[in-house]
């Protein structure tokens, strides 16, 4: 855990990094040179997470998706480009390991967690330590002066970022309301994406690739991470911004939005002017930077991508398995001259008519069902299978969103207020 200083090359490298205006497109493609494949949204989103551990109220992620869907691939990716003293990483835990970690692991830290805890107990430190930014405990000791024994409340200061990953899509409200929550892509044109990257394994670029082009990738990402200081945040258009409001939980949600503006707006610090504010009472100078509408603009594209996840815990891969049911049934109905309503299939003709997998099919249409998309009919007789039906040929409207302005409108609202002073 010592501390590494940049000499002036590397700082120099960092820099030029964090000075880009492609910066985000950087990311996106650097990633994919490690490996990765697609997933623009996700990819962002999951960097910005790991660098809010060096702000004072980082942000948090759970990724839910079925195994095999390259969960732990997007963690393992962006772990790559992180200082590694930066990094605490376990896959268990006992239930007295964050009890008895230094200090100096739980400030400031990116936290990779593995797959969902499994005690209790732990996934309750993990809310305590990403809610109230402490880990608490009372102790029994022996007092060094009169010999007896006294209760003792021991604390510890934590402010981390986390990621935390899992194929479980019933999860603790508790967990799931302090992060926002993502599904990697299931699609079939994922999958291709994918096979295309690993045709190349053991090809002489690949190897190209590893030997030169990743460590610099690599040591240039570590450059800026470690270039980045602690700096005020000031968002000038926060009395601009509206959020959905008919579910509770958005309570917590509008707050994170907000929080990932200012990642987004401290991650591009040195693309800013440093502003002085005065203190009347004191006097005092305050230097802080100030999010703009670039800023506004990247956290807009991701909150809009994952916010009907996040908000309903309904999956994505469950949306784009309708959207394929509805295509079927639509061009069966045709054929026969009914309604979409009227057509009944079975998870083989999903099988047949989408290129889905057995596994996917069933999980996604469980949820379907559950959610009153999709109806059963039960068996004709027996020993067929069981039919489905759309209950209604509509769109699935999980959350207005309409209510969280665009880039463009955010622009007008700020010019209008320009113009009015």
């Amino acid at each position: 855990d010592k501390k590494i200083e940049l000499t002036e090359e590397e700082r120099q490298i960092g820099l030029k990094f964090l000075k880009s205006p492609d910066i985000f497109d950087q990311i996106e493609a650097d990633m994919e040179t490690l490996g990765y494949v697609g997933e623009e949204i996700n990819k962002k989103l999951i960097y910005l997470v790991a660098t809010s551990r060096k702000m004072d109220d980082p942000i948090s992620l759970i990724i839910v998706s079925q195994s095999g869907s390259g969960k732990s691939y997007l963690v393992d990716t962006v772990e790559k480009l992180i200082p590694d003293e930066d990094v605490v990483e376990s896959t268990s835990n006992s239930e007295q390991a964050f009890n008895y970690l230094e200090a100096q692991k739980l400030l400031h830290k990116f936290f990779i967690f593995g797959e969902s805890m499994h005690s209790e107990t732990i996934e309750h430190q993990i809310r305590d330590m990403l809610s109230s930014h402490k880990l608490s405990r009372m102790v029994t000791v022996k007092d060094d002066k009169t010999g007896q024994l006294i209760t003792k409340n021991i604390r510890k200061d934590v402010i981390i970022a986390s990621v935390i990953s899992t194929t479980k899509n019933n999860i603790n409200p508790e967990n799931a309301g302090r992060c926002f929550l993502v599904n990697t892509d299931e699609s079939v044109r994922q999958t291709r994406k994918i096979h295309e990257k690993q045709k190349g394994k053991y090809s002489l670029g690949r190897h190209f690739d590893r030997k030169y082009l990743i460590p610099e990738i690599i040591k240039k990402h570590y450059c800026a991470q470690k270039s980045l200081i602690r700096r005020i945040i000031v968002n000038p258009f926060a009395d601009y911004l509206d959020f959905p409001d008919t579910l509770m939980r958005t309570r917590r949600d509008f707050d994170r939005f907000i929080d990932l503006i200012s990642v987004v707006c401290f991650f591009r610090q040195f693309q800013k002017e440093v502003k002085k504010a005065i203190y009347e009472k004191t006097g005092d100078q305050v230097e802080h930077i100030e999010c703009d509408l670039f800023d506004y603009k990247i956290a807009y594209q991701i909150i809009i991508n994952i916010l009907p996840s996040t908000l309903v815990d309904f999956p994505k891969s469950a949306v784009i398995l309708y959207e394929e049911i509805r295509k079927v049934v639509r061009k069966i109905a045709k054929e026969k001259n009914l309604k979409s309503e009227e057509i009944n299939f079975t998870q083989r003709v999903l099988r047949e008519e989408t290129s889905f997998n057995h596994m996917f099919i069933k999980r996604y249409l469980r949820i379907l069902v559950e959610y009153e998309y999709i109806k059963t009919n039960g068996a004709r007789h027996r020993g067929s299978s069981a039919s489905y039906s759309i209950i209604c040929d509509e769109e699935i409207s999980l959350i207005d969103l309409s209510r969280i302005p665009t880039p463009e409108e955010m622009e007008k609202l700020i010019n209008e207020k320009n113009e009015a002073e």
